[in-house]
């Protein structure tokens, strides 16, 4: 009897070990001690204990034999091992650093959005209306935990309008998925969380000036409302969501001066002369210290004239810029540019590739009249021309006549007594909406022509690379041989490869 004893009171250590495992268990899982917790720790201690009572011999040979050791050392190797890892998890908590391994950077903010977040001063309460079967909700939390990470200004908490209905009529909010931004009696709605959208909301409860955008008009110019070919209006959109006001004006029907709410002036390709009278209000507006951005075509007529750009510093030629070795998909009147001398606006823009279908150049002065400063924008590669003789079809580097690469496609000058801004690009059709709307996602046209409106209207915090739409990587449709492949290989020849060399071990060793 008592042999039968001694030989079964081994199942008291595993009956103890496990009720002190699913105790423990419990308690992590429910935080609590309960009654069902007490009573699995206290069974398995007395369990444990009738054990070492019953078998004191062994207990001590398995405590001090040469497996004890060997397990001491293992044990305490292991018990290193997750200090190690404990360690490392409370400094990685303290000090985290989040890396965005995808090709297209698909989960880091745009260099624009972490600037502005860099100058928030107040916070902005951000309160999104989400239920449990909202489609978007991971999306949008995962999105703003990379804005609060980067700032400690943005408060954001998730209301259920279902479980909740009274706080979602307090708000006013009626639909799913609604994201609201606040900040003092300032709010801004967003309907779906990406970045432009909430990057753009935040811009709007914090700017307590929102600047106005002219696009002249009157003249054949693009159209900011016109959505068709040659259309303005995708970048009248991006204006808006960087909180401009934009609207049109049409110098004849005003009396002498420009409105005083003008940040600044668009005049995007006009096809025939300004008045003699509109051209003087717009010089004067300038010389007052106004802001203009001109951009024109070749062909079209230089409406402020070469006389007047001299005085900022450059004058426009009447050319067609060639060339042979930046050419977008073959076209040497198309030239893709990679060259952005170091200014203001283009600072960030290394890396990017801008493309400028048909554009004429900008003979830029070596001596600058006092008081000027001129920025070259973007430049051609060495190998391009300024070709002259337009009637002819057939395209010829004529370097007697012809200005020779690198040739500047955009400039920028300030006056520095009155404080007046010009920028001019020698194309309009680089932010029209066919451009846009195909190439905008992997170019810099948008980018460049947003950063010199900011500049022009004294933004410069809002100068910098925008936040790119978000790739679709798709795997193609795999062919029936493709999927057999693919199978047999994972599944049957990787695990014969590992039973072979397996063998091969054996066999060598035995």
């Amino acid at each position: 009897m008592r042999e039968r004893w001694r030989s079964g009171v081994i199942y008291l250590l595993y009956i103890g070990l496990i009720d002190l495992v699913v105790g423990l268990g419990l308690y992590l899982v429910l935080r609590q001690f309960n009654t069902t917790v007490e009573v699995l720790l206290v069974l398995g201690l007395v369990c444990i204990g009738l054990f070492v009572v019953s078998r004191p011999e062994e207990v001590k040979r398995m405590l001090t034999g040469r497996a004890a050791r060997y397990g001491g050392s293992a044990t305490l190797m292991s018990v290193a091992l997750i200090g190690i890892l404990v360690l490392v998890n409370f400094l990685g908590n303290r000090h985290h650093k989040r890396f965005d391994l995808t090709a297209s950077k698909e989960y880091s903010l745009s260099q624009q959005t972490l600037q502005i977040l860099a100058e928030l001063e107040e916070p902005v309460d951000i309160v999104a209306f989400f239920t449990v079967n909202y489609y978007y909700r991971q999306q949008a939390d995962d999105l703003l935990t990379e804005y609060l990470y980067h700032t400690d200004k943005l408060h954001y908490q998730v209301i259920d309008p279902e479980l909740q209905p009274g706080v979602a009529r307090q708000y006013g909010i009626t639909r799913d998925g609604t994201m609201l931004f606040l900040q003092g009696d300032r709010r801004e709605e967003v309907f779906y969380p990406d970045e432009k959208s909430i990057t753009s909301a935040i811009l709007k409860v914090t700017q307590t000036e929102t600047k106005t955008i002219y696009f002249i008009t009157g003249h054949k110019e693009r159209d900011p409302e016109n959505s068709g070919q040659g259309g303005y209006s995708t970048i009248r959109q991006a204006l808006l969501d960087e909180n401009y006001q934009v609207s049109t004006l049409n110098l004849a029907t005003i009396t002498d001066t420009v409105p005083v709410d003008a940040a600044a002036l668009i005049l995007a390709a006009p096809q025939v002369p300004l008045s003699d009278e509109e051209t003087e209000i717009l010089k004067n507006y300038l010389d007052g210290g106004g802001k203009l951005m001109f951009l024109t075509d070749p062909t079209l007529p230089n409406v402020l004239g070469n006389d007047y750009l001299a005085k900022w510093g450059f004058s426009l030629r009447d050319d067609m810029v060639v060339d042979p070795s930046g050419a977008f998909f073959g076209d040497y009147l198309a030239p893709l540019v990679t060259r952005y001398p170091y200014s203001t606006i283009t600072k960030d823009l290394g890396g990017l590739t801008s493309f400028f279908p048909v554009a004429r150049s900008l003979d830029a002065m070596s001596e600058l009249p006092d008081g000027v400063v001129t920025n070259r924008l973007i430049e051609t590669s060495n190998t391009s021309w300024g070709e002259t003789d337009l009637e002819n079809p057939q395209l010829s580097n004529d370097k007697a006549a012809d200005a020779q690469g690198p040739l500047v496609l955009g400039i920028s000058a300030e006056m520095t007594d009155s404080g007046a801004r010009l920028v001019v690009f020698g194309d309009s059709d680089f932010v029209t909406d066919d451009v846009l709307r195909t190439v905008s996602g992997s170019l810099g046209n948008k980018d460049l022509f947003l950063n010199a409106v900011n500049w022009l209207t004294e933004e410069e915090i809002l100068i910098s690379i925008r936040s790119k739409p978000t790739d679709v990587r798709q795997i193609a449709p795999l062919t029936g041989i493709q999927q057999r492949l693919i199978l047999y290989s994972s599944v049957g020849v990787l695990p014969l490869v590992v039973l072979i060399a397996g063998a091969w071990v054996w066999w060598s060793r035995r």
